[in-house]
């Protein structure tokens, strides 16, 4: 295992530039309390971000759809527009369940793609449906996530394309402040090196007493570490400030375990695999762990992982698999957390980029970015293994999803 370094970190400067992030307002507890999953059979609004004509997976779509989803018996509806809007790739709703974050990654047919942009919209809790209340810069290019802060006073935005963190207040409308501060990443690349170093800002983490944030970086090989700072919505780096990996691995979504112990990393290099990382809460210190492959020995295709989900009762892990066109299963050793794979699930179509596990933690909807299709699937609760429920849907380019529960 391998412990935090010092190494070769930028000075992070807060300037002014754009908004705020995060999931779970729970105040300042050092651990999160144990989880209470929602009631099998209540109703919940699904929405599906796609990526519109003008991206590299062009399939006409025109941005945000949703459908109904029944808990009980794992139903979705045909999914319908629900708002028009570019390139939608992560949702952030507010706890109130009346606001929606969207991040929009934006293209250009040549050279460097424009700034990204957050788009905020008011929810219709009756119906669903989106009506876009702002539109800010996310103060970089190509943003792909987003969390609050605790107390969901602050929104975090990774952005991919030169790779930075910017954050932003939330007022108590949900509306967003001005830009508190923008913190670049920089530095060498961490592991074996391949080329110059790119630096790539991919998924955050806020830990359960709202004191660190944690990002990935593809590029760099790192997890930077800061402390936060949510009274003045800004954030500075923690000493020591990262992780970098002796193993390349091109860390990309990260994944808490509910004992808020065990970090999941779905590694984006190939072969790919899902890394383990130990992180200590009371000091903000990770040490590197064991990767664990997320496709059987000898199969044809590699990884390409892509996402990263704990099931709600810490007993699997899912990764999916852009190079297979498949979703790995892991259950997870209680003691250690070591992984074991179960199978590699194909859910069918290719390059099932993203997925989600409703709140019941009974089903999992798959999305197949190239191929166009939306699928659920039942997760048996004690194997950790999925079934086709038989329910596909065609939709153009699917790249992310989000619940709002109780609609």
């Amino acid at each position: 295992m391998r412990s935090m370094s010092n190494r070769n970190f930028p000075s992070a400067t807060p300037e002014l530039a754009r908004r705020d992030l995060l999931r779970m307002a729970v105040g300042s507890a050092t651990m999160l309390l144990p989880r209470v999953l929602p009631a099998a059979g209540d109703s919940d609004f699904v929405y599906f971000g796609t990526y519109d004509e003008g991206s590299v997976a062009g399939k006409g779509s025109k941005g945000i759809y949703l459908s109904r989803f029944d808990t009980g018996t794992g139903k979705l509806t045909e999914p319908e527009l629900a708002a028009e809007n570019p390139n939608p790739n992560w949702f952030l709703i507010h706890p109130n369940g009346r606001t929606m974050y969207v991040t929009n990654e934006l293209m250009s047919a040549h050279g460097d793609p424009p700034p990204g942009t957050i788009t905020v919209f008011s929810i219709d809790r009756k119906t669903g449906k989106l009506t876009q209340t702002a539109k800010v810069p996310s103060g970089g290019g190509q943003p792909c996530h987003m969390v609050f802060d605790r107390t969901t006073k602050m929104l975090i935005v990774a952005n991919w394309y030169v790779g930075n963190v910017a954050s932003f207040p939330v007022k108590n409308d949900g509306s967003l402040g001005p830009s508190s501060m923008l913190a670049p990443q920089e530095g060498e690349r961490s592991g074996p090196a391949a080329g110059a170093p790119q630096t790539h800002c991919h998924s955050l983490i806020v830990s359960p007493d709202n004191r660190f944030l944690l990002a990935s970086n593809t590029g760099l090989n790192k997890i930077f570490v800061y402390r936060l700072n949510p009274s003045r919505y800004i954030f500075t780096p923690h000493d020591p400030p990262f992780l970098g990996f002796e193993k390349p691995t091109n860390p990309r979504h990260m994944a808490l375990h509910p004992n808020n112990k065990w970090i999941y990393i779905a590694n984006e290099i190939a072969p790919g695999g899902c890394t383990m990382v130990t992180f200590d809460a009371a000091k903000g210190t990770l040490e590197e762990g064991p990767v664990f492959a997320a496709v059987p020995s000898g199969a044809l295709g590699h990884g390409a992982q892509a996402e990263c989900i704990v099931h709600p009762s810490g007993k699997f892990v899912y990764v999916s698999n852009r190079g297979q066109n498949s979703l790995a299963v892991f259950q997870v050793n209680p003691s250690d957390g070591n992984l074991t794979l179960v199978e590699a699930y194909a859910p069918g179509g290719q390059m099932p980029r993203s997925f989600v596990l409703d709140p019941t933690g009974t089903w999992l909807i798959s999305m197949m970015q190239r191929t166009g299709e939306v699928g659920v699937h039942r997760i048996d609760q004690t194997t950790g293994k999925l079934t086709d429920s038989g329910q596909k849907y065609n939709l153009g380019a699917p790249i992310c999803a989000e619940f709002l529960r109780g609609a």
